[in-house]
């Protein structure tokens, strides 16, 4: 049920030189069924090297311009949530479209015990090439009681700044960061079956791929082994699961070398790498997608590992090379 009257909700933008997304991004906002005077949009802007300040500025929005070396997500939202009065944010990324509905369908769905209620993010050209398809599929998560919201959401305020906010260092799994501190302190996050943002991946090149994935898997070593002592170990079991997916079929085609079984160590190995490739008719299902789209998840899962290893085994090697320096927003 919508609470009466309907509250104030600040909607926070982040991001870097999305010259080509912001303007449509504002105007979702500006195009939905909500009182425009209840809205107030931030834009925080990571140093944006286009016209994206000018865009905004243009817009007639308010506008935060960090000035940080590594501009990492969790730097921008909180500069957002710092300059955020309302008792609700709506989080967005530059590159996406809020749909029309989404907030009065996502405030209904709000009670005492949720503190945060994220919808479906699709993409905007789910057919453009294979990345955009695995994308397609990889958006598709549980709804009900969930463990963390991505990027887009719902959520009250104050809660989230009680639990200190997004953390800035974190070059990427942020979210499920701030999910898992707001869920040990009694909070619920809420995922619903609604449409709620549109997505341009712009992915057209392996080199794109690789530093997603790479990012991925460092942000599955560094927040896995946070969470190693915690009654919940947050993604120990990706962080187990990549590495041992990863590191197996290389260990057997070395064991394979070494007692001269290089055929059937190979086998073994591929087997163990196309594993995914049994869950085609799974994915088709859960996800509403069709067999090339399945086809293509599945091979993306036999491979992605690998970059998601070598981002594993970066973090672990930052003591002696010094951090990652991230530039997404």
């Amino acid at each position: 049920m919508l609470p009466e009257p309907l509250p104030q909700i600040d909607i926070v933008i982040i991001g870097i030189n999305v010259q080509h997304y912001l303007a449509d991004c504002i105007t979702s906002i500006r195009a939905c069924d909500y009182p425009q005077e209840l809205l107030n949009i931030i834009y925080v802007d990571g140093g944006s090297r286009d016209k994206s300040v000018a865009i905004a500025s243009a817009a007639g929005i308010q506008i935060i311009e960090l000035s940080h070396p590594s501009p990492t997500p969790g730097r921008g939202r909180n500069a957002g949530m710092a300059a955020a009065t309302a008792p609700y944010i709506q989080f967005l990324d530059a590159d996406t479209l809020m749909q029309r509905d989404w907030l009065k369908t996502a405030l209904a769905r709000f009670d005492d015990t949720i503190v945060a209620v994220c919808g479906k993010r699709s993409e905007r050209r789910p057919d453009l090439n294979i990345y955009h398809r695995i994308a397609s599929v990889e958006w598709f998560y549980e709804q009900g009681p969930c463990r963390y919201f991505g990027g887009d959401f719902l959520a009250k305020r104050l809660p989230l700044v009680a639990a200190g906010g997004f953390d800035e260092l974190l070059v990427a799994g942020e979210e499920p960061d701030l999910s898992c501190r707001l869920r040990q302190q009694g909070w619920v996050i809420w995922r619903i079956a609604a449409d709620m943002t549109l997505h341009d991946l712009n992915m057209t090149r392996f080199g794109q791929y690789w530093r997603r994935a790479f990012r991925s898997g460092h942000a599955y070593a560094e927040v896995g082994i946070r969470y190693l002592n915690s009654p919940e170990k947050l993604w120990r079991r990706e962080l187990v699961r990549i590495s041992l997916s990863a590191a197996l079929p290389l260990l057997l085609i070395l064991l394979g070398l070494l007692m001269g079984r290089p055929a059937l160590a190979l086998i073994a190995a591929l087997v163990i790498t196309l594993k995914p490739l049994t869950r085609i008719a799974a994915t088709m299902g859960r996800c509403h997608t069709g067999f090339s789209g399945a086809l293509a998840y599945a091979l993306h899962a036999s491979f992605v590992i690998y970059p998601q290893f070598f981002g594993i085994v970066r973090y672990l090697l930052s003591p002696l090379l010094g951090p990652v320096v991230n530039r997404r927003a």
